[in-house]
């Protein structure tokens, strides 16, 4: 098991791995607890934080309580009190936050498709 506290770390690799109030870069182990801390990039198999922030995140259980996240990719996710910017997983529980629901990335893409039409449309007519 590898432990880590205060510090800032480069990378970090092992069966169960625990990061208590440090920042790593990336982190690749079995299973990982984070408390109060951040990470750029986690591969894992179990994941649990509390009171921390991920940028990317894979695993295939995560548990989040009062955490952040750019991107979550999952096949089992338990939030509470977290905020997830882009969210997949095949099963979800808790009060999830994701910014990015299906539904608002389908009005952005369909949003992005006509301003793109208009302003070809308006390139024909000006040009």
């Amino acid at each position: 098991m590898t432990r880590e506290s205060g510090s800032i770390i480069s990378a970090v690799s092992g069966d169960s791995v625990e990061i208590d109030q440090s920042a790593v870069r990336s982190i690749d182990a079995e299973r990982v607890e984070m408390r109060s801390a951040a990470a750029r990039d986690v591969r894992s198999e179990t994941m649990d934080l509390d009171d921390s922030a991920v940028f990317t995140l894979r695993a295939n259980d995560v548990q989040m309580r009062d955490c952040a996240a750019v991107a979550v990719i999952a096949e089992n996710v338990t939030q509470h009190g977290s905020n997830t910017v882009f969210l997949l997983a095949r099963r979800v529980e808790g009060d999830v936050r994701a910014t990015f629901t299906p539904a608002s990335a389908f009005a952005l893409g369909l949003g992005a498709v006509l301003g793109i039409w208009v302003i070809r449309r308006i390139r024909r007519i000006t040009g």
